[in-house]
């Protein structure tokens, strides 16, 4: 079966928007201040027991709940390997980099998964999240690139130097040139 994206769910049958997320952590201090920056959030409430965050018109879109008594978290368990945020355009995603750059965030690896360019980081208690941005325009763009079976035959896609895509965007180069792997190598 060739991937494809199939059409959404209609309306009524699924949540209107994905709300929040919820860690507890004995690093409590350190996994507040980096989703602050990280995702430039600000508290709805920050206690030093529970902290809320939102970024948006979102009453919360993370708590953080402090565990003084946590162990870290065994990474042969089975559980959540990673979560996503998206930002609209490569410029949002070179701007989103080296905004984390100056504050001392590094990127642990960076993905082109052929229809999406992803950066993931590690947060303090080892968790990953990755901001990407869609490699298409449209979806009928994005399913003709599925149809051609290159996602299917490498569905991980290839490594790239983040340096590199900044480079190229500031050069001028146009996005969807930046966004194919011959770029990269």
């Amino acid at each position: 079966m060739t991937a494809r994206l199939p059409e959404p769910a209609p309306p009524h049958l699924r949540p209107s928007r994905f709300s929040h997320l919820v860690f507890q952590t004995a690093r409590f201090r350190e996994m507040v201040d980096f989703y602050r920056t990280w995702l430039s959030a600000e508290p709805m409430l920050d206690n030093g027991v529970v902290c809320f965050l939102t970024y948006d018109d979102e009453h919360h879109r993370m708590m953080i709940g402090h565990n003084p008594n946590l162990k870290p978290r065994d990474p042969q368990a089975a559980g959540l390997v990673h979560f996503a945020y998206a930002v609209e355009t490569l410029e949002d995603l070179v701007n989103y980099y080296l905004r984390l750059k100056e504050k001392g965030i590094l990127p642990h690896h960076c993905m082109n998964h052929g229809f999406t360019t992803s950066i993931y980081y590690h947060d303090p208690d080892g968790n990953e999240v990755e901001i990407q941005v869609d490699n298409f325009e449209s979806r009928e763009a994005m399913n003709e690139w599925f149809a051609t079976g290159a996602f299917d035959r490498n569905f991980a896609g290839f490594l790239f130097d983040p340096e590199r895509m900044v480079e190229l965007f500031r050069q001028g180069i146009p996005d969807e040139q930046i966004l194919q792997k011959e770029l990269y190598q």
